[in-house]
């Protein structure tokens, strides 16, 4: 409220639910304390909410929109992270007047979406494939999430944190005092082993210390390799620090 108060921003921005990079859920009661200052202080928010289906035992709370009776959320969807990343396709939720103008905006930047795509992902929606689909996933996701954070606990030192989600595709790590997540990279590269480093998901100057992990495109056996490589380069950073500079790896993050 203090921030709304201030600095009178012109919106909002959030993921709440399994969010990226950290895969941190926005509680109910926050939910509807967020809403609600947004309301007093007339700032739209944009709800993001890509990963709302990829749960693992239970359902998330529902969106901000479902709690939005006066239009005050601009509510985003996609396809690209619970149907296949190559379909560029996602959906808004607003008021019509924000709508059309979107629509304008939109042929500004190219003139149409990809035709082809919208009519794949319509008759996927319309045979009840994306259902089956997305059923089918959770449990694989799950699967994929517990085995990384057995890993890490198996493979890394002591000092370095983790947060477990409940969904989504992403496990955010804290490093252990001392080492940066681009000096970690630059070590797990020479192995062929790549993550994001945190820093890089901020709005401006962010922690050093932080890196965001993907369970979803490996399967078991990888993420046990992953891990076990990123232990070994948590231990070997020390002794890189007294010899010479590192090079830095070519292999590229995919992000």
């Amino acid at each position: 409220e203090f921030l709304l108060a201030r600095y009178r921003p012109r919106l909002i921005y959030t993921v709440p639910t399994y969010q990226n990079p950290t895969g941190t859920t926005m509680s109910p009661a926050r939910r509807e304390r967020l809403l609600a200052l947004a309301q007093r202080y007339q700032v739209p928010i944009i709800e993001d909410d890509p990963f709302h289906e990829l749960y693992f035992d239970r359902p998330p709370p529902p969106p901000i929109k479902a709690l939005d009776v006066g239009g005050h959320v601009i509510y985003l969807g996609t396809v690209s992270k619970c149907l296949a990343p190559g379909l560029r396709v996602g959906w808004l939720v607003a008021p019509q007047p924000v709508v059309e103008r979107a629509i304008l905006l939109r042929r500004v930047a190219d003139l149409q979406p990809n035709t082809v795509s919208q009519h794949l992902v319509t008759e996927f929606l319309r045979r009840g494939w994306l259902d089956e689909h997305i059923a089918a996933v959770r449990p694989v996701y799950a699967d994929r999430c517990r085995a990384m954070a057995a890993a890490l606990q198996r493979h890394l030192p002591p000092g370095v944190r983790w947060h477990t989600p409940d969904g989504g595709l992403f496990l955010w790590l804290e490093l252990p005092e001392g080492v940066t997540a681009h000096d970690l990279l630059l070590e797990t590269g020479e192995r062929g082993v790549v993550f994001l480093p945190g820093h890089l998901t901020y709005p401006g100057d962010g922690r050093e210390d932080v890196c965001r992990l993907n369970f979803s495109a490996s399967d078991r056996e990888g993420i046990e390799r992953g891990v076990r490589v990123l232990g070994a380069a948590l231990r070997a950073l020390p002794e890189r620090r007294a010899g010479e500079a590192v090079e830095p790896p070519t292999v590229q993050p995919i992000v």
